[in-house]
């Protein structure tokens, strides 16, 4: 018996990589026969380049793809990128691992980090609504505890990320009765974004800033990259593939003076504020910074954390969510990258 589960548990990884790899690849190139369309094709050496990059050095032609999109949106081939298929099969399992998975229980984030950032109001777990003080709540308190800030909050599943799982509740229409429906997860307060945010967005969806910071071998957390995700018109929160995408300077927060929309449209200003982007200082970039940097290193065994983070109405920090496992490093590689090149992530391989 046991050695029938070996061999199912083996097909079934199996089956699994050669889906995400099928569908990484039809990612890449849908992605770069759209940039080809637009603004034309690639050039042969620097396709060259990629081809010999991902057989000579990362072991295989099926990471070329990405590389041929970061090369076409950076306008040149560079040494030192990750491709988002090597990152996924190669680099997850011996930098993050089954710990990496900790960040889709946001319910635990709390025990994680007991972090003042984090605005959760109470956590759903197996039925049970736990507030922040790690006490039941009773559902005769549960409108009290979560709408004490305000008249809407967020509640956000576990398991989801780029903006999915997530629901915003208004006190006129709550149900404590109905709860449970939602499941696992975590209710958070609505956030009254910084004035800054709301200017350059003019939307209801809270600007954010994604860190991603990483750990060398002694543990060290750096921030590797940085890019400010703002939504559009109509927006009620951040959803991926419709924001606004800004690179910024992961060690002076200076923002890039072109920023990209859907499509990976390149553009000078927001599309529905008209803000431009060259010479918009961030709010609270340093406390951004430390406050990912110092909540990594709680958690140094996750080598790589994708921090999203926005600035309120006080100019408090807060952490909306974290991420140790596919952190989405292929626009920050293609447009600031290589970010991870001195880590030594190209000579790992996938586990057998």
């Amino acid at each position: 018996m046991e050695v029938l589960f070996r061999t199912a548990r083996s097909i079934g990884k199996r089956v699994l990589r050669h889906h995400c790899s099928r569908n990484h690849l039809r990612a890449a190139r849908g992605t770069l026969e759209m940039l080809e369309r637009r603004d034309g094709p690639l050039s042969a050496a620097d396709r060259g380049r990629c081809d010999a990059y991902a057989v000579e050095v990362l072991g295989h032609a099926k990471f070329a793809p990405w590389l041929y999109v970061y090369s076409h949106v950076a306008g040149e081939f560079r040494e030192g990128w990750i491709p988002d298929n090597f990152f996924d099969e190669c680099v997850l399992p011996h930098n993050s691992g089954r710990h990496g998975e900790l960040s889709q229980f946001r319910s635990l984030n709390g025990i994680l980090f007991d972090a003042p950032e984090f605005p959760d109001l109470a956590v759903q777990i197996n039925g049970m609504v736990i507030g922040r003080d790690g006490k039941p709540v009773a559902r005769k308190d549960l409108t009290a505890v979560l709408f004490g800030q305000g008249d809407r909050i967020v509640f956000k599943s576990d398991a989801t990320q780029s903006g999915l799982g997530l629901r915003v509740l208004d006190r006129a229409s709550f149900d404590p009765d109905g709860i449970g429906r939602l499941g696992a997860g975590v209710f958070q307060p609505f956030v009254r974004q910084h004035p800054e945010f709301h200017r350059i967005g003019n939307s209801t969806a809270v600007t954010t800033l994604r860190l991603t910071t990483a750990t060398d071998d002694s543990g060290t957390p750096q921030v590797r990259a940085a890019f400010l995700c703002i939504g559009m018109a109509g927006d009620v929160h951040i959803r991926a593939g419709t924001d606004a995408l800004v690179p910024v300077d992961p060690a002076t927060g200076e923002m890039s003076p072109v920023g990209y929309v859907p499509d990976w449209q390149r553009t000078d200003r927001h599309p529905d504020s008209g803000v431009l982007f060259a010479g918009f200082e961030l709010p609270e970039w340093e406390a951004c910074r430390d406050v990912a940097l110092r909540y990594h290193a709680r958690l140094p065994f996750v080598r790589c954390i994708g921090w999203d983070v926005t600035v309120d109405d006080q100019g408090a920090v807060r952490i909306l969510e974290w991420n140790g496992g596919h952190t989405g490093i292929k626009f920050t590689e293609a447009t600031q990258g290589p970010c991870f090149a001195d880590l030594g992530w190209h000579r790992l391989r996938r586990p057998t």
